[in-house]
């Protein structure tokens, strides 16, 4: 977690090798988004932004049973124990 602004703690930079393609990837990534925005394209941003969202317990059993199809039930029970205790 982050110190607050007004806090004593001086604020960590995290600590990124340079030549991690995946950080290298993002410093040559473009800034800007050039490309002119369709009116499907605005249609769906609009739709996306007033659709409501999904309950929680809904993605947690969606996960849960995706899990036990691949046989990794219990690592899912594992890793959501670890995840309430914290």
């Amino acid at each position: 977690m982050s110190p607050r602004r007004d806090s004593a703690a001086p604020a960590r930079k995290p600590v990124i090798p340079e030549d991690d393609p995946v950080w290298q990837a993002v410093l040559r990534a473009p800034t800007r988004y050039d490309e002119e925005i369709s009116d499907e394209e605005r249609a769906a941003v609009a739709a996306g932004a007033n659709a409501p969202g999904i309950p929680r317990e809904e993605v947690i059993a969606e996960l849960r049973r995706r899990a036990e199809a691949e046989g990794a039930g219990a690592e899912f029970d594992e890793l959501m124990r670890a995840r309430r205790h914290r």
